[in-house]
């Protein structure tokens, strides 16, 4: 079936009738100037509608990422011609000038609805137009400006927003030529809109706080960032006390950071390791550090006449980031897919959990994490199947050395 050419209208009125080359412009009036504008409007609106009709009707997946390609494609190069009729028309001719920024408008808010919805069904390595990227940026600038002064007065922190706003600001004043592709380009929109919401909250105390659980979501990994927040952690645990709280602490904001979201398959530079590793790897490196040098720790005799008693040693524990009722649910699954064996569950129980503890628990016991391995709340399931998927995630990932 043959398939009309659905962007035919604002083809022609960019390409010939607001184009100064093909047409005298010099006589445009008003009265056409309106009714330009109106209708770009209105072929906006329909063609929002056009494409979500087209897309739910199509049940194959290629077909659909055909039909968002075509549309974004060629509104790309529409885009292109757009931004050149304005960069042709004599700056003193303000009718046609207005005319030609605001179908170029139309066009810009046409490819943000395709992107926000259908970005992936977009080559999203592909390098983006001159244009296309010029109005992005122009686009983002604006925004950017408009966040600027909510976020340096209710973040609280001027360390934090100025690596923020220099690396946004960083990509839209660039100047030198460069690739730059549509996935660095959906990256910082998705950064903008994600701030935006930020900036709505209105409680200040949250906003540090929030920002910091975006730019973790969506794989903020520059180098100044994670310092950043690394540095934030060291000093709450580096506060006088014993040694034993500094443990717990960081064992705490560990538990914290690797229960926040993260976006699969993003990060803002692709030349820097992933924001989950290299923290990560901080985290558990700054925790062994701690919990060896807890063990040489010497306790003083609280009196000179007091007995030295022989103490029998602590048995050797691994200790486990997950709660009892979240271990109990584990031991079961691997006793059910007999991925370990026993004579029975009881003595799978008995053989592993004297060997674990937790941060709050540091003795568990086998017959409490076996019955509550009967009974578990919803919750503690997600948090198993989210701990085995990560775990899936890292075994593909990893590359021997």
């Amino acid at each position: 079936m043959e398939q009309k050419y659905t962007l035919a209208w604002l083809d022609f009125i960019v390409t010939v009738t607001l184009n100064a080359s093909k047409t005298d412009l010099t006589s445009f009036s008003a009265e056409q100037s309106k009714l330009i504008v109106k209708k770009a409007v209105q072929e906006k609106e329909k063609h929002k509608t056009l494409i979500q009709d087209l897309s739910f009707g199509l049940f194959d997946r290629r077909k659909i990422q055909l039909l968002i390609k075509q549309y974004h494609g060629t509104l790309v190069v529409l885009l292109d011609k757009a931004y050149e009729n304005v960069a042709q028309v004599d700056g003193r001719n303000t009718v046609v000038a207005t005319t030609c920024e605001a179908v170029l408008e139309c066009i810009h808010e046409l490819l943000s609805f395709i992107e926000q919805r259908f970005g992936e069904y977009i080559g999203l390595d592909e390098r983006a137009p001159a244009a296309y990227l010029s109005e992005t940026k122009k686009d983002l600038k604006g925004r950017i400006d408009n966040l600027k002064i909510s976020l340096v007065s209710n973040v609280g922190n001027k360390n934090l927003t100025d690596i923020l706003l220099h690396a946004l600001y960083n990509f839209t004043n660039e100047i030198q030529k460069r690739i730059v592709t549509f996935r660095e380009i959906f990256y910082k929109k998705e950064l903008v809109r994600e701030l935006e919401k930020v900036s709505e909250i209105t409680d200040p105390s949250r906003v540090h706080d929030a920002v910091i659980e975006q730019l973790i979501y969506l794989n903020f990994n520059s180098r100044a960032f994670m310092n950043y927040y690394t540095r934030k952690i060291a000093q709450k645990v580096n506060a006088p006390g014993p040694l034993k709280d500094k443990v717990d602490l960081l064992l705490f904001f560990y538990k914290e950071f690797n229960q926040m979201h993260r976006k699969p398959g993003i990060r803002l530079n692709p030349h820097y390791g992933d924001i989950k590793k290299v923290v990560g790897n901080w985290f558990a490196q700054e925790i062994s550090y701690l919990e060896k040098k807890h063990q040489w720790d010497v306790s003083p005799l609280t009196s000179a006449a007091e007995h030295i008693k022989e103490s029998k040693p602590e048995p050797f524990k691994v200790m486990c980031f997950l709660s009892v009722d979240q271990i109990g649910l584990l031991l079961r699954t691997l006793d059910g897919l007999r991925i370990v064996q026993a004579r029975s569950l009881t003595l799978v129980f008995e053989s592993i959990v004297p060997f674990l503890s937790t941060p709050r628990a540091p003795q568990l016991s086998a017959e409490s994490l076996r019955n509550k391995s009967y009974n578990f709340e919803e919750r503690d399931k997600q948090v198993v199947i989210k701990m085995l998927e990560s775990m899936i995630e890292w075994i593909r990932e990893y590359k021997h050395r």
